[in-house]
């Protein structure tokens, strides 16, 4: 088992932004909703899974951009508000809140440009489209994309020792040279958004770390909340979160033996700065 010595001081930064991620959603009627390992924390333990290290809220794309217009102007000033358009080399599909003042460094960052804190994620979901077929599309085209603009931002997405991904990587960043940064943005948002106008229950998490299958969820499951106890704090989830937990998990309340915990980010670099004591 890690050593996770430095996870509650991380949680504890991590709560300060989810607060004020709540405050304005809660003060201009937009809907939230925690997802993956934050959600299943919240059920299963009351809080953060304890070898956790990030946390993840959720937003359907009106509600998303909603927020990101008006968090351009509230979001409070000991926060930045990270997306392509604040942060000309950041490379994600979905918004970050960083914390001024703090330094976190991930091993698939660290030769980016992109500015580092300590951070919440904001996912948007998108509509799915119905025929398997085209999900299969949608899923190869937006992979592509993310990849290519990736690479072109000088994400380490290859891996220091898979010879195969290192390759991959190596073509991707010549093409990428064909591309402007901001061509590549627009048509992977184009291919993102390329279905919202359908009408069906499925929406999708592009920019989730599970895959376009597990990533597709029922919007109904999302569209309502209930309001939880998540640490010292209660936050949003989905109505239907035992549905939600066991497409993700299946078994969701049994934790993982000792050996299988881990998280998800590989962090070479974190200061909490003033927030360390």
């Amino acid at each position: 088992m890690k050593n996770f010595d430095y996870l509650p001081k991380l949680h504890n930064c991590q709560l300060i932004i989810a607060r004020e991620i709540k405050r304005i959603c809660d003060e201009n009627n937009i809907k939230y909703f925690i997802i993956a390992g934050t959600l299943l924390g919240a059920i299963r333990h009351g809080g953060f899974i304890p070898w956790d290290d990030d946390m993840d809220i959720g937003m359907l794309r009106e509600d998303y951009e909603k927020f990101i217009n008006i968090a351009k102007t509230d979001l409070g000033e000991d926060f930045f508000l990270q997306t392509p358009e604040t942060d000309y080399n950041y490379g994600l599909t979905f918004a970050k809140i960083l914390l001024k003042g703090t330094v976190l460094v991930e091993e698939t960052t660290a030769s980016n440009n992109a500015q580092k804190g300590i951070f919440v994620d904001i996912f948007p979901f998108d509509v799915a489209p119905e025929s398997e077929s085209d999900r299969e599309s949608h899923n190869k085209k937006t992979y592509f994309y993310k990849r290519l603009l990736l690479a072109k931002l000088n994400y380490n997405i290859a891996g220091k020792r898979e010879y195969v991904k290192r390759m991959i990587y190596f073509i991707l960043k010549i093409m990428s040279k064909f591309f402007s940064r901001e061509k590549l943005e627009k048509k992977l948002d184009d291919e993102i958004t390329r279905y919202n106008s359908q009408k069906t229950d499925d929406i999708v998490n592009i920019g989730g770390a599970y895959g376009y299958k597990k990533e597709t969820i029922k919007a109904s499951w999302v569209r309502k909340t209930v309001e939880i106890p998540f640490e010292d704090m209660t936050i949003a989830a989905p109505i239907d979160y035992i549905k939600y937990l066991e497409t993700f998990y299946g078994d969701y309340m049994t934790p993982p033996p000792e050996d299988k915990r881990y998280n998800r980010h590989s962090i070479k670099e974190l200061d909490f700065g003033k927030y360390a004591d």
